[in-house]
């Protein structure tokens, strides 16, 4: 092909001029009961909007373009102006006819509008359901705290056990932290709190988890006494792993 040539028709292809058609009207003109024949017959109506031929002259561009029956173009105009949607408007004066396309914008809207609120009720209500949850894992955590500290929880101490919720701790690991907590004779919610960023810093989410890593721990450290040189006594205490953070 000539380059030249072809190089002509791209220019001419590229500066014919367009059309901009909106997208929401895209996506929802289905829900509004158009057809896909009826949907290009809007676009070619939006596109002839500038242009102002006389009626007669302006259906009958768009029957050519849709390489569709002239009745069948009027056909649908019709029902689009049935649902008001579009609605032929004749100029007296004038010689051409146009169209107005208010009701067709008008129930764009009215859709855009459900659209919202349906977003904002299904945001409020998972907002909701996310503040049942955590008020049920503060309370569950709050009554077991107490009957292992042996005393009601201070203001303080239970925003802290909301801080933890807030932060995605689940409620099985604050429990967990807990009661190594009170095993290890520390009740301080500084330790506490070490425990959960300790495994927070190691990517543990879930109890089985932690056990697991637990048992590597154990592993470990047997395998390293098991090596230690013979007549070498470990003089020190067994020593948690969280002996060191926050005592």
């Amino acid at each position: 092909m000539d380059k030249k040539f072809y190089g002509g028709f791209l220019q001419s292809f590229t500066f014919s001029g367009g059309i901009s058609v909106p997208e929401y009207l895209l996506d929802h003109y289905f829900e509004l009961g158009i057809t896909p024949g009826e949907m290009m017959l809007i676009i070619h109506l939006l596109a002839e909007k500038d242009h102002q031929p006389g009626d007669l002259e302006l259906i009958g561009n768009i029957s050519r373009k849709m390489n569709t029956p002239v009745a069948e173009i009027e056909s649908m105009i019709e029902h689009l102006a049935q649902m008001n949607l579009v609605v032929r408007v004749k100029n007296s004066t004038a010689k051409h006819t146009k169209y107005d396309f208010e009701g067709l914008i008008d129930q764009l809207f009215e859709i855009w509008g459900i659209n919202k609120f349906k977003q904002l009720a299904e945001k409020k209500g998972a907002k909701v359901q996310i503040n049942k949850e955590t008020d049920l894992s503060m309370q569950k955590i709050t009554t077991v705290f107490e009957h292992e500290i042996g005393r009601p929880l201070t203001g303080f101490e239970c925003e802290h056990i909301e801080k933890w919720l807030t932060a995605s701790f689940s409620q099985e690991l604050i429990i967990e932290a807990l009661r190594r907590g009170v095993s290890a004779g520390i009740r301080n919610f500084r330790y506490l709190d070490s425990i959960l960023r300790e495994w927070e810093k190691k990517g543990l989410k879930t109890l089985p988890e932690v056990q697991a890593e637990d048992e590597y721990f154990q592993s470990k450290q047997s395998k390293n006494k098991t090596e230690r040189p013979a007549g070498k006594k470990n003089t020190g205490k067994n020593k948690s792993k969280y002996d060191n953070i926050y005592l």
